[in-house]
């Protein structure tokens, strides 16, 4: 399917917590940043979730991103827009 603005279903997983529900319903778009060298930016959209946080991975196809920074974190905000990096080869890039 593919990166892009419409949604996709991922899969969150935190290393010390059960998220309940895994799943979250987002659109994910490359940022078109490169973050450091070997890591590519991306910017998820989705309605609130609270298994969202620093510690969060997201798996989506065959990519894990680790989120870098969520905001609008507080429970009555109903979008969060978090940002994510995908370490990848030295010289290898993602393509969309």
């Amino acid at each position: 399917m593919g990166i892009g603005a419409y949604r996709h279903l991922v899969t969150l997983t935190h290393p010390t917590a059960v998220i309940d529900p895994p799943g979250w319903w987002c659109s994910l778009q490359n940022s078109g940043a490169q973050v450091m060298e070997g890591q590519v930016a991306y910017v998820l959209r989705g309605r609130y979730h609270p298994g969202l946080r620093l510690e969060t991975r997201i798996a989506f196809e065959d990519r894990t991103l680790q989120v870098q920074s969520v905001a609008d974190t507080d429970e009555r905000h109903t979008e969060l827009t978090v940002m994510a990096v995908e370490v990848v080869g030295r010289g290898r890039h993602l393509e969309d």
